[in-house]
């Protein structure tokens, strides 16, 4: 018993103490997430069927700019996550064309081809235009659904720093 109290209490105590700042970091200041799909190819995914990537969490809102790519949770379906680009913020205009087709979302409410971004929500798209469901198809998302943006890519054995 002498040995359990001299070794293995110490170690518990760092193990329980360990995880709980671990769950703090990633609940509060960055998280790792895998991205499967190829909707950001080639910027995320491009020869692979997955990557990694870390998204800090620190940065308001506020702050976020027109090209960050953000971790969001998705709009269509709340209990799944979505990575994404964001192409406009908040009273910017998003234009479509033979280059930025449009979704089900802009042959509804687009007017000449252009879109505003309502208050308090931003546009996001998918790299790669021919596979990605983003705001083309369901608009505009609550700036609330952000979760992060993503900072640090892993794609295959390469690293990419944004």
């Amino acid at each position: 018993m002498h040995m359990f109290k001299k070794y293995w209490r110490p170690a518990v105590k760092s193990a329980i103490g360990g995880f709980v700042i671990s769950l703090f970091v990633s609940s509060r200041m960055v998280t790792l997430t895998i991205v499967d799909g190829k909707s950001m190819s080639p910027t995320i995914n491009e020869k692979s069927v997955y990557s990694y990537v870390l998204v800090e969490k620190l940065t308001p809102i506020a702050n976020l700019k027109k090209n960050d790519i953000v971790l969001s949770h998705d709009p269509e379906e709340h209990n799944k996550f979505i990575v994404k680009r964001i192409k406009a913020l908040e009273g910017q205009f998003v234009d479509f064309d033979a280059e930025n087709p449009s979704g089900e979302y802009v042959e509804k409410y687009s007017y000449q081809g252009k879109l505003s971004v309502p208050r308090g929500n931003c546009w996001v798209e998918g790299d790669n235009k021919c596979l990605s469901v983003d705001s083309r198809k369901f608009g505009p998302i609550p700036l609330g659904f952000i979760i992060g943006r993503v900072f640090l890519i892993r794609n295959d054995w390469s690293l990419k720093l944004l």
